[in-house]
Formats: C-alpha cells, sequence, structure tokens
C-alpha cells in the first residue's frame, strides 16, 4: 500500500468510526494519563436522599416518621454508622456497610446539588453532566478533559446514548452498549480493511502518513483490547449479581482488566422517580429493592477491582440528579426534591460524613425540600484531582475538593 492509498484508507476508517478528532494527537500516541480510573454512575429519577441516609437522633428522627407515616425506615432496621454521627443507612445497603463503610472507604456527602435547584430531570441531569447551573446546554465538565488529550477513547460510557458529560468542543467520548456489540463492522470489507490496516501500521512513516499511522494504530490496538475482552472467558475473582447495575459493573472491571484505555467509565439506570409505592424496609419494597441490587453490585466491583491490584487506582462516584421532597406524597411516594446524598468509594477515598445532617425543622427546609448545603462540583474537583485533571479547568477555580483524597 503507497503512502497514500494508506492515509486516504486511515481518513476513511477513522471517519467511519468517528474518530478523525484524535487524528493529529500527540497525547493520544502516548500510554497517557496518570493510571487512575473514574468511575461515575448516575441514578436517573430523583435518589431518595432522606430514605437512604437517616437522620437518627431521638428529635430528628420523630419529625421524620411523621413527614412519612407508610415509608420512614423503622429505627430497628437502620444500619446505625456508629462514632456520634446520629445517621444511619437504609437497611438493604448492608453490604455497603459491611465491605465499604466499615472499611473507611465509603464517602456519603448530605445535602449535596447545587445552587437554585431545578426539579426537571432533564435539566437537573444536564446541571450535573456541564457542572453549570446557568448555561448547561454547553459541553461536558469531563469534555474538557477529553478535549485536552483528544482521545475519544479515555473516557467510555455504557449505554445507548452518550452522555452530555463526555461531550467536548472538538472530541468526545466513546458510548458502547456492550462489550459484545464493540468493533469496526464485521462486513467482509470492513473486515479486509482492518487487517490490512493493522499490517500497515508496523512500518514508521514520515510526516503526515506517520501522524496518521500513529493514531490508526491507537485506534486500532483499542479496538483490539475490546475484541479481547470479548474473545477471552472472563472469570472475575467474586459473582456479579445478576441485574443491571451488576452488569454495568462487570463490563467495566472487565476492560479494566483488559487494558482499555479509558480513565474514565460512564453509566446511568432509572428507576429511582419513586412517586408512587416507594415502600419501607421490606425486602419486597421497591426503593429496598433498587438500593439493594447497586449494593451488592459495587461491592462485586470492590472485590474484583481487589482482585486486579487496582481498587486504589479507582474512585466510583455514584450520583443522583436531585433528592426527595421531605414529606410523603398521596400515594405513598415522594415527589421532586432539591438536596440528595452522593456516594464515593475507593480504595484511596477518605471515608466518612462530608457535609451536613439533615436538619427537618420547618425553618432549615428548603420550602418542604432539604436544602443543599455541598456544591457538587466541589465533589467533582476530587474526581478531577483524582484522574491528573485541574479541578479549576473542569469546574471552575471557586470549587475547591472536599478532600475525598
Amino acid at each position: 500500500m503507497n503512502r497514500r492509498s494508506f492515509i486516504k484508507r486511515s481518513l476513511f476508517t477513522l471517519a467511519a468510526t468517528g474518530m478523525v478528532p484524535s487524528l493529529f494527537s500527540r497525547t493520544a500516541l502516548a500510554a497517557g494519563g496518570n493510571g487512575k480510573i473514574l468511575v461515575i454512575y448516575h441514578l436517573f429519577g430523583g435518589n431518595d436522599a432522606l430514605n437512604t441516609l437517616i437522620p437518627t437522633d431521638a428529635d430528628t428522627y420523630a419529625t421524620y416518621t411523621s413527614y412519612r407515616p407508610d415509608i420512614a425506615i423503622p429505627k430497628a432496621n437502620i444500619i446505625d454508622l456508629g462514632a456520634g454521627q446520629n445517621l444511619g443507612l437504609h437497611p438493604a445497603m448492608r453490604p455497603m456497610a459491611d465491605d465499604l463503610w466499615d472499611d473507611g472507604q465509603l464517602a456519603l456527602v448530605s445535602l449535596v446539588g447545587y445552587p437554585n435547584h431545578n426539579r426537571s430531570h432533564f435539566y437537573s441531569t444536564a446541571v450535573w453532566n456541564t457542572a453549570d447551573p446557568n448555561h448547561p446546554n454547553a459541553y461536558g465538565w469531563l469534555g474538557k478533559f477529553i478535549d485536552e488529550k483528544n482521545d475519544p477513547f479515555c473516557a467510555t460510557n455504557f449505554g445507548p446514548n452518550l452522555p452530555r458529560a463526555l461531550r467536548g468542543v472538538h472530541t468526545s467520548g466513546l458510548s458502547i452498549e456492550s462489550i459484545g456489540g464493540f468493533g469496526l463492522g464485521t462486513r467482509g470489507w470492513e473486515q479486509k480493511l482492518q487487517t490490512e490496516l493493522l499490517r500497515q501500521i508496523q512500518y514508521s512513516r514520515n510526516g503526515t502518513a506517520e501522524e496518521v499511522r500513529g493514531a490508526m494504530e491507537h485506534m486500532l490496538r483499542s479496538v483490539e483490547k475490546v475484541r479481547g475482552a470479548q474473545d477471552e472467558a472472563f472469570a472475575p475473582s467474586t459473582n456479579f449479581p445478576d441485574n443491571t447495575y451488576g452488569k454495568r459493573f462487570r463490563d467495566i472491571a472487565r476492560l479494566i482488566k483488559y487494558e482499555f484505555p479509558s480513565q474514565v467509565y460512564y453509566a446511568s439506570t432509572g428507576g429511582f422517580d419513586t412517586h408512587a409505592n416507594q415502600g419501607d424496609a421490606s425486602n419486597d419494597s421497591y426503593h429496598a429493592g433498587i438500593l439493594g441490587d447497586l449494593s451488592s453490585a459495587l461491592v462485586a466491583f470492590k472485590r474484583e477491582m481487589i482482585a486486579q491490584n487496582r481498587w486504589n487506582d479507582v474512585m466510583v462516584m455514584i450520583f443522583s440528579e436531585f433528592g426527595r421532597r421531605v414529606e410523603q406524597n398521596a400515594s405513598a411516594g415522594t415527589d421532586h426534591g432539591k438536596g440528595g446524598v452522593l456516594f464515593v468509594t475507593g480504595g484511596g477515598v477518605r471515608g466518612g460524613i462530608y457535609g451536613e445532617k439533615p436538619v427537618l425543622d420547618e425553618e432549615a427546609l428548603d420550602h418542604g425540600d432539604l436544602p443543599v448545603k455541598v456544591d457538587f462540583r466541589s465533589v467533582y474537583a476530587d474526581g478531577a484531582r483524582f484522574i491528573g485533571a485541574d479541578p479549576a479547568e473542569l469546574v471552575g477555580a471557586e470549587f475547591s475538593p472536599i478532600g475525598l483524597i
């Protein structure tokens, strides 16, 4: 294949796969990054913070049950977080309490959100994805990181639609619905083209052709890593639960094992819009079920990361776009609120309570909602710092990390 044909075919392949922005990237050709991985999981719908992280001192708990006669968690069932916290976790989160909190590796950020909180799912999700409450139609907060890397493989979403968080001005991350379905295509001509390009990238070239060769090598080797994950029998050290969270965390663990070059992984699962029949502590109640599914999947992920000797290299950040109203509604559920709770874990995370304990006196509430006391961008600042990015560039200099690492 001559120089002109090589460049033409390489550009065609890059264009067909959406990789053109990384063509002349220098950073895309290097190993890249600091070896750290940020996993972001969005609980879409608005998780009920007050039934997740529950105040347990006598006066506040009495107020809590008066607001929620049908869905309050019985005090005897609440997982006490100890150390005079006067806070406890929903009983369905026992796996997280035992394997993460007790090991000092679970940070619970209470009353988190943003100023002038909006109760729209889509607007609030856009705010969290852009880190810009005033202009949430802009590019993603991690898009700035991806633009700087100029490498779409540095950030991967699991799901059919790329979240705004991973959209940059010049470069955006990848979206993989499933590991099994990822690749450059299965048609005969696509396979032949890829085989020929894999052969050609072994030979050094000059000038533009060498830059094209380097970008093609990076792309094709990255795709090969996913295919390796497809072809190899992945035998995790623990059984991931057979639920949505388990499948997502299992796929992320699989790509980490096969050294896929992403420093950011993103996933989202719905079901947290609990307007009716939310339930209490019963094992068969709705909210208990989804919190239990999440907790068991997260603990399985931790155990697999330990087995891969990567737990200290990973930070998992789990958020919901808002919390819910303090008072239950007439359908034994809760409506859209404001202040929420955010989970952060990892081998290097400093566990504990961050932010303030919920106070339920009427004058302490924000028009019937839990108020926002911690701006989520300060939590993001810790995530940015963890992966070696400049927090000031990603979320703004006014938002200092809260000290999670």
